[in-house]
């Protein structure tokens, strides 16, 4: 519900940015504690912290916006084909990231794993920003005009 407010009073473009920004600093957060020496006493503390503001960010905008954004942002006449590849292709993402998560840990490292996908969400935020349709307040019509290739 909180991140449902949030998409009509922040739109869902910034929305993204923030989110995947809170998930890339959070995971940094976790690098961090399990690499610098200095913070060792804390790494338990700074981990716990890091995994609770990584739930919260995913949970205000990477997790739901997309299930509210794929359907906004598809041509009408492809909308259910194009919906189920893009939400097929997620859940198959998780599946094998799951399934290959503790091999990949095992061969380099948590703390590399983590600066991975840290720099994924920055990549992740720097595509939404100059990519993604702002589709707050505009319909269906506007956005599938603002999407179409200029002629």
């Amino acid at each position: 519900m909180v991140a449902s407010s949030l998409m009509d009073n922040q739109g869902r473009k910034g929305l993204l940015i923030i989110s995947f920004s809170g998930m890339g600093a959070s995971i940094l957060l976790l690098f961090v504690s399990f690499t610098w020496k200095v913070l060792a006493p804390y790494s338990g503390t700074l981990a716990v912290l890091g995994t609770v503001f990584y739930v919260l960010s995913f949970s205000l905008g990477a997790g739901p916006v997309p299930a509210l954004l794929l359907p906004e942002i598809f041509a009408s006449r492809i909308r259910v084909k194009a919906i189920s590849l893009s939400l097929g292709t997620h859940w198959i993402s998780n599946f094998v990231i799951g399934m290959y998560f503790l091999s990949v840990v095992d061969k380099f490292r948590i703390s590399s794993v983590y600066l991975g996908f840290a720099t994924v969400c920055l990549v992740t935020v720097l595509y939404i920003a100059s990519n993604v349709v702002q589709t707050k307040g505009r319909s269906l019509e506007e956005i599938e005009l603002a999407l179409s290739p200029s002629t």
